[in-house]
């Protein structure tokens, strides 16, 4: 028999109320809706914390049972809550419990109604609730007392309860997840917490990718090894604003938010470590935070030369090769005989630590040569182990004829490895395109090859098939000498990667087209991430197709920070027939902005004409960009790395009829042939 809320209402209200001692009740095994521990045990402990504080609230439904008992048919939580509270003789075993007695034959229905017809209170309404006790001048010690949970989660309360109303909304409506609106919860800044759930993609609204938008530009104390050489203590003191995650699992875990004084105050402490090392000999110390190769690449390098030992070490060094060779006799005269194993144990360690203090006698031999290190200095910083560190030896590039003259002067010539005691880096010439143009360039490029293959189903299985093929079936010897895989086949998406590499991608035709494809899939695909198999399990073929083809497509990769000589999607490039005027135009921004007066007028005279370039060269950089963005407005002009280039063993290439094709069964063929036609 179904019986609807209000008749069920109807035979609670007929029921009476009372009390009764808490020795006289017992856990009913025949009335209980809920199965034995269903109920989660790690809020007993709140639930008795609070009918200490304020008594139970809502009676126990039961049943009259034998010898004055009554056995429960819905409270089994609070019936535990109060056996908590006696064994704890924080109240007494006959404490009077409110109780709502119904008839045996009802008494399951009623534990149905109070756990079927329950609405439990949202967790947002908690929130405010916390937060409104500690506004009427409650202390976070009492409410964690009343509630039995810990002052910490009071507070963690108490902080999500100061969300932005917007976002509260949001969250109490199920489209913001608890995890995220702990990370915005973790700033102040109402608009600042809009702005960064605002910005997270529909597809990537996860904890982690938040807390990464708002922690830009922060600095994590127990992560960076400048934070940790400085010491969280040390940046405070110093009047640093810093910024605590409540909801971190390492309570140390400080959020430093002055990067400048940071750097400041490891650059002072850094210079008792720098005034040690100047004081050794050299010409100059640099201090910085953190060693940067590229600040540096332009300076030599002086290596350590070997002296000659002073008699004393030359005998000391003679005694241990002697002793050495000692037991080394002895030990080949041990190894022709049975049995003396622990003697034999015994020189061998002997004669590793001889060979240990020999090592440690060679090693101090080895030195910078006093009379180079006047025209060489160091970089004293911060290492990865957050102590400090020295790079010893450098040779600016203004010093290197002094040096190269010390030298000839001291005749040192080759180091203690025997190679060059001074070694400085080879003159570069300077590359047409500079890397951050290169890297942007490129970025262009892939970017306009993935939207090209949306409508190539048959062009991106081919490109899979052939980079598995690679992979899974040649050696890894042959597969050195190919030009790079051109997609990124362990699902990694390179949408980020190119907004990065060029600031301008997002105006152009491709990222667009390949953004309005994206959020199309994203409104068709599950959100639970178990759910996408079945849910493509029962698409067509041809959703299928168009679905793995773009995300072929998005994994294509290929930006380089230097010009190739062969580019890794330069045969996909080529099977897309790719034209890349369809898809990038030389302007000042793309282009002229980031190249020489000297380039502009070469690509000019290239593209236009002689006659075109010649006005422009009077005139000064910027008016000289405008000039050549009028001259090549009709021309349809690429830079190198832009152009197509043939493949190699293009010529190679032959159908499936051709000699030594694969045979593929019929239905194969047909499966394929249909799905892509239907793509």
């Amino acid at each position: 028999m179904k019986l609807s809320k209000s008749e069920v209402d109807a035979i609670i209200a007929a029921s009476p109320r009372t009390f009764a001692p808490f020795n006289k009740l017992v856990l009913s095994e025949d009335y209980q809706a809920r199965t034995g521990g269903s109920t989660p045990k790690l809020s007993i402990a709140e639930l008795a914390a609070s009918i200490k504080e304020s008594g139970v609230l809502q009676n126990l439904v039961v049943v009259e049972g034998a010898r004055g008992r009554y056995q429960v048919c819905a409270g089994g939580r609070r019936l535990e809550a109060l056996a908590l509270l006696v064994s704890s003789n924080d109240i007494a075993d006959n404490y009077p419990v409110p109780v709502l007695i119904v008839p045996a034959d009802k008494a399951l229905i009623a534990s149905l109604a109070e756990n079927c017809f329950h609405v439990p209170m949202h967790p947002a309404d908690e929130f405010a609730a916390f937060a409104k006790l500690i506004g009427q001048g409650k202390s976070v010690e009492d409410v964690a007392a009343a509630f039995g949970v810990t002052p910490l989660v009071v507070k963690r309360r108490m902080k999500l309860a100061t969300v932005s109303p917007k976002l509260m909304a949001l969250f109490r409506e199920d489209k913001i997840s608890l995890d995220c609106l702990m990370v915005l919860a973790s700033v102040d800044d109402h608009e600042k917490q809009e702005q960064a759930w605002a910005n997270l993609p529909s597809w990537n609204r996860h904890a982690d990718y938040l807390r990464q938008l708002l922690t830009r530009g922060e600095i994590e104390s127990d992560r960076h090894p400048v934070a940790k050489y400085v010491t969280v203590k040390a940046y405070e003191k110093a009047g640093g604003p810093s910024r605590r995650d409540l909801f971190s699992d390492d309570d140390k875990k400080v959020y430093l938010l002055d990067a400048a004084l940071l750097e400041k105050l490891a650059i002072e402490k850094l210079q008792r470590t720098a005034k040690q090392v100047l004081g050794e000999g050299w010409k100059w110390v640099d201090v910085r935070t953190r060693y940067v190769y590229d600040e540096y690449v332009k300076y030599g390098e002086l290596r350590k030369a070997k002296r000659p030992p002073t008699e004393q070490e030359a005998a000391e060094l003679e005694s241990l090769q002697a002793q050495i060779a000692e037991r080394h006799n002895r030990m080949e005269e041990l190894a022709d005989q049975d049995g003396n194993e622990d003697e034999f144990y015994k020189l061998e360690q002997e004669a590793e630590a001889l060979g240990a203090q020999v090592e440690a006698i060679e090693a101090a031999l080895v030195v910078w040569p006093v009379e180079l290190m006047m025209q060489a200095g160091c970089v004293v910083y911060v290492g990865d182990n957050a102590a400090p560190a020295v790079r010893y030896g450098l040779v600016r590039p203004e010093d290197r004829s002094d040096m190269a003259q010390a030298a000839r002067e001291a005749g040192s010539t080759e180091g203690a490895g025997g190679e060059s005691l001074v070694s400085l880096p080879a003159a570069k010439t300077r590359p047409v395109h500079s890397e951050r143009l290169v890297r942007s360039l490129t970025a262009h490029r892939v970017a306009a090859i993935q939207a090209e293959l949306l409508s190539r189903p048959d062009v991106a299985i081919a490109a899979l098939t052939a980079q598995l093929a690679a992979k899974l079936v040649l050696d890894g010897y042959r597969r050195l000498y190919g030009s790079g895989d051109p997609l990124t086949i362990n699902a990694t998406d390179n949408h980020g990667t190119l907004r990065t590499e060029a600031e301008d991608i997002e105006a152009s035709a491709a990222w667009q087209q390949l953004e309005a494809e994206r959020q199309a899939w994203a409104t068709h695909l599950p959100e639970d991430v178990d759910a996408i198999l079945p849910w493509v399990l029962q698409q067509s073929n041809a959703t299928v197709v168009r679905l793995l083809t773009f995300l072929i497509a998005t994994s294509v990769t290929g930006v380089y920070g230097a010009e190739p000589d062969k580019q890794s999607t330069v045969g996909i490039a080529a099977a897309l027939g790719l034209d890349m005027t369809k898809w990038w135009k030389a302007t000042g921004p793309s282009y002229f902005n980031h190249v020489s007066k000297a380039r502009i007028l070469e690509v000019v005279t290239e593209a236009a004409g002689a006659n075109a370039a010649s006005p422009l060269q009077a005139l000064k950089k910027d008016a000289a960009v405008s000039g050549a963005e009028q001259a090549l407005a009709g021309v349809a002009w690429l830079p190198g790395v832009l152009r197509n280039r043939e493949p190699a063993h293009a010529d190679a290439a032959s159908d499936d009829t051709g000699p030594g094709a694969i045979p593929m069964a019929g239905d194969d063929v047909a499966v394929a042939a249909e799905a892509v036609e239907a793509a």
